[in-house]
C-alpha cells in the first residue's frame, strides 16, 4: 500500500498539469479570438471537468473520499496558480462565475472515476 505522500505528488503534479492545460487551451482559444464568444468560457469549464475526470481515471480514487480528495486539491492548485499567474493577464479572473463552474466541475469529477464494487451474485430461490 502506498502512503499519502504518493497522494501529494499526485495532486500536485496532476493538479499543475490540469492548470498547464487549461491555460494553454484559453490561450489558443484567445489567439484565435473565440473566447470573447458567449459559450467559449462555459466549453472551457466542462473541458477542465473532463480533463479532470480522465486524471482521476489514471490516479483511480477507490472511495468517494478519495476521489475529493483529488478534486479538492487539484482546484487548491488551480486557484493558486491562477492567483499567482493568471491575475497578471486578468485581475478579474476571480468575478468570473465560468471559471468556478470550471473549479466545481474538477472538484466533482473525480467521483466519476471511483469503480464501484461488482455486486455479489445472489442465492439461488427455489
Amino acid at each position: 500500500m502506498r502512503g499519502g505522500g504518493y497522494m501529494w505528488k499526485k495532486i500536485l503534479g496532476y493538479g499543475v498539469l490540469l492548470y498547464v492545460l487549461m491555460f494553454v487551451i484559453v490561450s489558443v482559444f484567445i489567439g484565435f479570438k473565440i473566447y470573447g464568444n458567449s459559450w467559449a468560457p462555459i466549453v472551457t469549464a466542462v473541458i477542465g471537468g473532463v480533463i479532470s475526470y480522465i486524471l482521476a481515471g489514471r490516479v483511480k480514487p477507490a472511495s468517494a473520499g478519495a476521489a475529493l480528495g483529488y478534486g479538492i486539491g487539484w482546484v487548491v492548485v488551480g486557484v493558486i496558480l491562477d492567483f499567482i499567474i493568471t491575475m497578471r493577464f486578468n485581475p478579474v479572473i476571480f468575478s468570473a462565475w465560468q471559471l468556478w463552474l470550471g473549479y466545481a466541475l474538477v472538484l466533482l469529477a473525480p467521483l466519476l472515476a471511483v469503480k464501484k464494487p461488482a455486486a455479489a451474485p445472489s442465492a439461488p430461490t427455489m
